[in-house]
């Protein structure tokens, strides 16, 4: 086993860890919540100057056209941005559903994307965040799709189809792949394995998403926590300076503290 390779970040706690929301997926009245709620989460974080990473899937398909983006993303890119505004780090890691991260989300809205992995500094404490997907041992032709979908040669050749009948195949796409997501908790063996073995190499924390199914383990040395999505469970975690943990957001959840 080894870790995917992984860009290096220093931020100030506390930090917000968040993923697999896929916006856009669900109707009425799931979609206003949970936008609601992740305006709150963000909210929450700039009271606290605090800093968030979005590990994957924040929407069902992102794809940047040279000239277009999805307009259903409007009110949360608003949001992001404001946020941003406000002094609040957000950094953006790509999930299986993030198909063209191609200099809008960076240059427009103010995020900080990454290729694949993040190692986090904060205090004296690091944290490995990746999104998950590949990790199953299973996941053999997964990670072959996964590489002709990164690929700019297949990516220049999706930009030739008008946004709208792109929009629509991926529409197909997406529903497929997070029925897939969904699998079985048996999976869980798989990603608990990738954090106890991240944790070894000398990891005080490990973040993964991509199963929706959240999660914490202690391991010796270090806390593993799959985050679960933010569709049903609302799940996220905190880094305040000396440790990780997994929590639950509510509509009576503070705006400060946790």
């Amino acid at each position: 086993m080894k870790l995917p390779r992984a860009a290096t970040v220093s931020l100030q706690p506390p930090v917000y860890f968040v993923s697999d929301a896929h916006l856009g997926a669900e109707p009425e009245p799931v979609a206003s919540q949970q936008f609601e709620r992740l305006r709150a989460l963000l909210s929450k974080a700039q009271a606290e100057g605090g800093a968030v990473i979005i590990n994957g899937d924040l929407f069902d398909f992102w794809y940047e056209w040279r000239t277009v983006i999805p307009k259903k993303y409007f009110a949360i890119l608003r949001v992001l941005r404001e946020t941003v505004e406000a002094g609040v780090p957000i950094h953006l890691l790509p999930g299986n559903h993030d198909f063209r991260l191609h200099g809008f989300l960076e240059h427009e809205i103010g995020l900080v994307t990454h290729d694949d992995a993040l190692i986090v500094q904060i205090a004296t404490q690091k944290i490995f965040v990746f999104h998950g997907d590949g990790v199953l041992r299973s996941d053999h032709g997964y990670r072959l799709l996964k590489r002709v979908l990164r690929n700019p040669i297949a990516q220049r050749l999706f930009l030739w189809l008008h946004p709208d009948l792109g929009m629509l195949l991926a529409r197909g796409t997406s529903k497929q792949s997070r029925n897939a997501t969904k699998g079985n908790p048996a999976e869980d063996e798989d990603y608990n394995r990738f954090g106890e073995f991240a944790i070894t190499q000398g990891f005080q924390g490990v973040v993964l998403g991509h199963a929706h199914r959240p999660m914490q383990l202690e391991f010796t040395g270090g806390t593993y926590v799959n985050l679960g999505d933010w569709i049903y469970h609302y799940t996220y975690a905190r880094h305040d300076g000396e440790r990780l943990s997994l929590l639950s957001w509510s509509d009576k959840t503070p705006e400060k503290g946790s």
